[in-house]
């Protein structure tokens, strides 16, 4: 049997060490959420790191594989990173992996250069137009072109593979900006604040023990998230990037912008704005969404609010 160590923090994540092959361990890890890491050479909860420990799993495993004769100890440390740290580590792995992206696409375009040169260089010396004879005759001058025509398809599928990663890593740069701007940070604090509510509820309700210390954790992640996304939007408004649109100066029929699109207020109400389609119905966006307002309605400041609207 063997001695397995299991531990969490939030810098490295849920970790299962000292397991051997053909132990008997990897089925009860796998059945709690653990999956092999090669790289590692251990088993993961993967999307664990910077998260609460998932208590009841963790030790509900190491009971069974205490059960089974394997010797368990268990660290936890669900000690919360400042989410300016987390962010930062985020970057770093991220541009290691774009890194690992870009020299995957030198290599592939190498490649496909070297196979579409062996493609011709295995039929050069074949005259032009020379036809394949039948029978046995022919049967070296047809492996020839098959080869030849096989490497140059190879060659042609892995150019393709190498023009698809510069878009890849491209994309990935984008997620990341877009996840940075002011209102995707707004809709993500609305859905942390109900996440942290729904967590409170859930807590009222729970006696000590593994779940509860787990959902205090959780608890106060979300509280250190919130905290930094809130002082993130702070600082946006004071820069005049995020706030700048409310009920108070978006009116009806105002043109917004909305999605680098044009569209027209049908209704504004405390927290957002309907705005036409050209169909029968409205869309509707926050005031978050909105990036630039031509109001028709100047010096409007006490003008009475857009039609559907409440004080």
């Amino acid at each position: 049997m063997s001695t397995i160590f299991i531990s969490h923090s939030h810098t490295e994540g849920t970790i299962a060490e000292g397991t051997e092959k053909g132990d008997g361990a990897a089925e009860v890890l796998k059945r709690y959420g653990f999956r092999w890491a090669p790289s590692l050479g251990c088993f993961i909860i993967r999307g664990s790191r910077d998260r609460a420990a998932r208590r009841v799993a963790i030790n509900t495993a190491a009971e069974q594989l205490r059960a089974a004769g394997h010797t368990v100890s268990v660290a936890i440390d669900d000690t919360v990173r400042d989410t300016a740290t987390v962010r930062a580590a985020q970057h770093e792995r991220l541009e290691d992996r774009r890194d690992a992206l870009a020299a995957k696409g030198h290599k592939l375009e190498a490649t496909a250069e070297a196979l579409h040169r062996a493609s011709g260089a295995m039929v050069e010396h074949l005259p032009l137009g020379q036809p394949v004879a039948p029978g046995r005759k022919g049967r070296a001058h047809r492996k020839t072109l098959d080869r030849s025509v096989d490497t140059a398809i190879r060659g042609a599928l892995t150019a393709q593979e190498a023009a698809r990663l510069p878009a890849r890593v491209e994309g990935s740069r984008s997620q990341e900006a877009y996840r940075e701007r002011p209102d995707v940070t707004a809709r993500r604090v609305q859905r942390l604040e109900a996440d942290l509510r729904a967590l409170d509820r859930k807590l009222a309700g729970l006696q000590s023990g593994d779940h509860r210390d787990q959902c205090e954790a959780e608890r106060a992640v979300l509280s250190e998230r919130i905290a930094y996304d809130r002082d993130q939007l702070e600082q946006a408004r004071a820069d005049g990037r995020f706030g700048r649109y409310t009920r108070e100066n978006v009116h009806k029929d105002d043109p917004v912008r909305i999605r680098g699109e044009w569209r027209q207020v049908v209704r504004a109400s405390a927290k957002s704005v309907s705005v036409a389609t050209g169909y029968s119905w409205t869309d509707r966006y926050g005031y978050e969404e909105i990036t630039d307002l031509r109001c028709t309605h100047a010096d409007r400041a006490a003008a009475p609010r857009a039609e559907g609207t409440q004080s």
